[in-house]
Formats: C-alpha cells, structure tokens, sequence
C-alpha cells in the first residue's frame, strides 16, 4: 500500500464522508461551521493514502426530524413545535463530490482506489489547484476560476490555435469580451498574428491594453474581382444556383473578357463584361473563347435568351451600384501584417457578398501557408534552389503568411450554416482537419452553435462556452463536443455574463472561469473600448427629446 501523506491544508475540515463512496464518487456531511458551494473543489485521500481531487456536483439539506415521510402540513407544522430549538441540531448539509483525480507530483492522475468512510474532506488549497491548471508551455491568461479570484485559467497557445477553438454563447453573454481577451494575450504577449473576420464591426474600435492601436490593422474588406472565376462571380452577383443557363452565358462571357483585358481589374473588369452582354444582344449572336476547343465560337443568340442576357447586366449594374466601391484589384491578403490583430471588417457587405470574399480569402491563406511549409519542409531535405524561391516569393507578397496565423470567424454560422455546403464551409472544414500541419488556426465565433456546421465544430478542440440558454443550441454543443458531459452543460445553462465554462487540449481540466474584464485590463492602460456594444436606446431617446437637441449630420431633401 502507498504510503499516506498528510495533505497540506491549513484551514479547519470542511467535512467528513459518510455513505457510499467509490473511486469515482462519494459524498459527505458538511461542518455546521463550514460553508460550502457546488462548484467547490475539495481534497481528500483514498483508501491508499493518496491526496483526491474532487468537485462538488451537489449540495443537499436535510433534517432527519422532519423526514420526507412526514409529508402532511399539519404533521410537520406539530413536529416543529416539538421540537423547537432542537430541530437545528438534527440539520444536515450533504455534499456530494465527482473525483477528479489523484493528486501525483503536481499532476492530476486517474483514481482507482476507492475513498474510505470517515475520511475528513478540505477545501482545495489555492497552491493545488494553481499548479494543476498550470499548462505547459506558451500560454494566454483568460480569467481566473470562477469559485478562486486567485487561481488564473491559463490556455496553452499551441494547443488553443493549431487545434482550433470555438467562442459560444447568447447574446450578451460576454463572447466579443472573451475574443478580446484573448487577442491581447496571443498579439501582445506572445507576439501572433491573428486575422478576425468581422461581419458586424464589432472590432474596429480596437484597442489592446498595453499598445493602443499600434498593433491593430482595420482592412476594409475589397473584392478582387478578377480572380474570382464564373461560379464565384455568379455568386457575388447573386445568380441564382438553379439558374444554369444564365450562369453558363456568365462563364462564357467572363472567361472571354478575362482572356481579352488581361492588364484590367477591379470594377473595370465588370464594366467590360457589362459591354461584352451588350455586344451579344446587339449582334443578336455571341462570340466567346471555347477553353476546350481552345479557339473562339459564334453562336445564335436565340430570342428567348435576350432577356437572360439582359437579367446579368441587370445584375452587374446593380451590383456596381450597391457595392462598386468595394471592388478592387488590390490583394486582401498583401493587407495582412504579421504580429497584429488585424481585423477584416465586413459591415458594410451583405451575406452573399461576405461569403464569397471570406471563401476566397480563407483558400488563399491556406494554400499559400501549404505552399510556404511544404517548401520549407523540401527545401531542408534536398536543398533545392526552387523551394527558396517559392517560400521568397511568399515572404515578399505576404509576409505575414511565411509564418503560423490565426483566423477568428465572427458569427460563423452566416458561413459554415448547418446543412448548406457552400465553398466557404469547405475551406473552413478543410482548415479545421489540415490546418495544423500548416500553422493555420481556427477560431469560430456563434450565438447560435446549433446553425452551425456541425463537422466544423466538431472539430474545434477548445471550447468556450458561455451562457447558453436555448435547449435545442444545449443539445447540439453536448453532441459535438466529447469533453462536455450532462453536468458541465448544467452549469453553462446557469452561467452570468462573463462566465464560462472552458474544456479541451488547451485547458488541462474543465474550469469554470470568470473571464476578465476587457474593459477593465483597457482602461488600466487609458487606451479607449474596443467595439460590439449595444446602443444606449434609452440616452440617444432623452438625447433626441431634449430642448437643444440638433442632428449631428445634414439631411438633403
């Protein structure tokens, strides 16, 4: 038998066991003069001697004079003047404990031994549990546990990006706070690159702690039209799938232009496919280059086809119109600097829009990380001129992609959705599966984790969870993530704002956190909010019905 170690605890018994008690579980009667919460993490020894590491998964009053079977008012109303004073001496508090673990040289180990009635219970010393959550390696501090002020939460950084994590809650439960927070640990204190995809503009009021906004880049999400091919076209112009025949005059017609104004791009581009359309329902036939026949066709442009050609110039003049200003010829991924947030800000665009702009941008970050590793990787072993060549050429375009990079999809259910199988979700399922062997990290952002993709979630292996309160959204999160169980989803039901309960490779144990206040580690360092903030209805209507009130922009009527 081991031998048993007394356990370091300077605070008075919290309780002693009593009843059934198992490797797993036991339960015990709490000190009159203790207070105890669920939560509460307690120390004790197996039969072996061995420091036990437990979690309080409930607490129960009793009063053995006043028994269930006494279940008549007036019965219990006469016992109560019986008894008097004594009935407080007859008052139990039973806890009962899941085990956590034995307690071995700093590490927490799997208990075999059974605990042996009798066995006085403490509350976990600060030290334990410090030591316990301490991760190895590089790490972020996101709070500290939600029951111990003094013990920080700390996620281990290789764990958290290249096995991917997923943020979830309702709304208002604290999700921008806790990306916030880990933005500053991961750009400021371990000098990352991180891209955050922002449909809403909830991060271009950025601002980290300790540099302001020295180490925030705000991209203005552009189109670059002239690399998207006839399907990704289609669907910025929001052609609809079924629509083949307007979308094979599409590709027809972009392939040609592409092919004949190879020095133009941006909304140029389109402009000359708006000419090309024209061209065919004026010549009432259509000339494009045939890429299999390698060589140009002319066709009949039928009359029952005019107005199918005239639905795309409709397309692209509206499209022009509504988001002309957002097209370029620019490079979205050159805007990328490395060891910064930078942040991609999707506002102004539409879902259609931002899907085919995140799709194309998420397949260019990773083929060109791909490119990058891989070249790197065959260059050590054959010291071939040409993989140099390859990774220079990344190095000078995106430098920021010749090293690991974390992407953040804000409200990942507008692109990954359950049950749709577009081209951003395939990117974003292919990251979540290879994005290790590449340095590609994944983060997804959801308010609603059960409209999101449930392969991609699946595969986030840090999870971070708030409040949750939708029992459908419950569900779905405990059937994709195999390290929650029935109790921990309990405890995320009953979260407040701010709280989270945070499992997987990052952490080394399930903790319920209090994630630190973004604000308050800001406003230490006098540097302004950051954004994602409801509006105040309440002050812009008194600011709106006071007497001095003004508009603060001019109206043309």
């Amino acid at each position: 038998m081991a031998r048993r170690e007394e356990i370091p605890i300077s605070e008075d018994p919290l309780g002693i066991v009593r009843g059934e008690a198992s490797y797993a579980t036991f339960e015990f009667s709490v000190n009159p003069d203790a207070e105890i919460s669920f939560g509460e993490f307690v120390v004790t020894k197996n039969r072996a001697g061995e420091l036990v590491l437990g979690i309080v998964r409930g607490v129960e009053n009793v009063n053995w004079l006043l028994t269930s079977a006494k279940s008549n008012f007036n019965s219990l109303s006469l016992d109560i003047q019986e008894y008097g004073e004594s009935l407080a001496e007859n008052e139990e508090i039973v806890a009962t404990v899941k085990i956590l673990g034995k307690v071995a040289n700093g590490e927490l180990q799997p208990n075999r031994v059974p605990i042996r009635n009798g066995e006085v219970v403490y509350r976990a010393p600060d030290e334990i549990l410090k030591t316990i959550y301490e991760p190895e390696g590089a790490s972020i501090e996101i709070g500290t546990l939600l029951l111990r002020p003094n013990v920080p939460i700390k996620l281990n950084v290789n764990e958290l990006v290249l096995r991917h994590f997923a943020v979830l809650a309702v709304t208002g439960a604290g999700k921008s706070n806790a990306v916030a927070v880990m933005l500053k640990g991961i750009v400021e204190d371990i000098g990352g690159t991180v891209v955050v995809l922002d449909p809403h503009g909830d991060y271009v009021n950025l601002r980290l702690p300790d540099t302001g906004d020295k180490k925030v880049n705000i991209i203005e999400a552009r189109i670059k039209i002239d690399e998207l091919d006839s399907e990704e076209l289609a669907n910025l112009l929001e052609v609809h799938p079924n629509a083949s025949i307007q979308r094979e005059f599409l590709a027809r017609a972009w392939e040609t232009v592409k092919r004949e104004n190879k020095e133009v791009g941006g909304a140029a581009l389109l402009e000359m496919l708006e000419i090309k359309l024209q061209d065919w329902i004026r010549k009432r036939s259509i000339t494009y280059w045939d890429e299999k026949k390698e060589r140009y066709v002319t066709e009949q442009l039928k009359s029952e086809r005019t107005e199918t050609v005239r639905g795309l110039i409709f397309r692209i003049r509206r499209f022009l119109r509504n988001y002309g200003e957002f097209v370029t010829s620019e490079d979205l991924l050159a805007s990328i600097k490395p060891g910064m947030v930078n942040v991609i800000d999707l506002g102004p665009l539409d879902e259609v829009q931002m899907k085919v702009i995140v799709g194309k941008f998420l397949q260019e970050v990773f083929e060109n990380r791909v490119g990058y590793e891989k070249a790197r990787k065959n260059l050590s072993r054959t010291g071939n001129k040409e993989y140099k060549k390859i990774m220079e050429d990344i190095e000078k375009r995106y430098p920021a992609l010749a090293y690991p990079i974390l992407i953040i999809v804000e409200e990942a259910h507008i692109f990954a959705p359950q049950g749709e199988h577009n081209e951003t979700a395939r990117i974003m399922g292919r990251i979540a599966r290879e994005g290790r062997k590449f340095g590609v990290g994944l983060g997804v952002v959801s308010q609603r984790p059960s409209k999101l993709n449930e392969d991609i979630l699946s595969q986030m292996n840090t999870k971070i969870i708030l409040r949750i309160i939708n029992p459908r959204d419950q569900r779905y999160v405990l059937e994709a993530s195999e390290q929650i169980s029935s109790d921990l989803m309990e405890d995320i039901a009953g979260l407040g704002k701010g709280e989270a309960v945070i499992v997987g490779q990052a952490v080394k144990l399930p903790a319920l956190v209090r994630i630190y206040n973004f604000k308050e580690l800001e406003g230490k360092a006098g540097k302004g909010q950051y954004g994602g903030e409801d509006i105040s209805i309440v002050e812009r209507w008194e600011e709106m019905n006071s007497s001095n009130y003004e508009p603060d922009y001019e109206i043309d009527f």
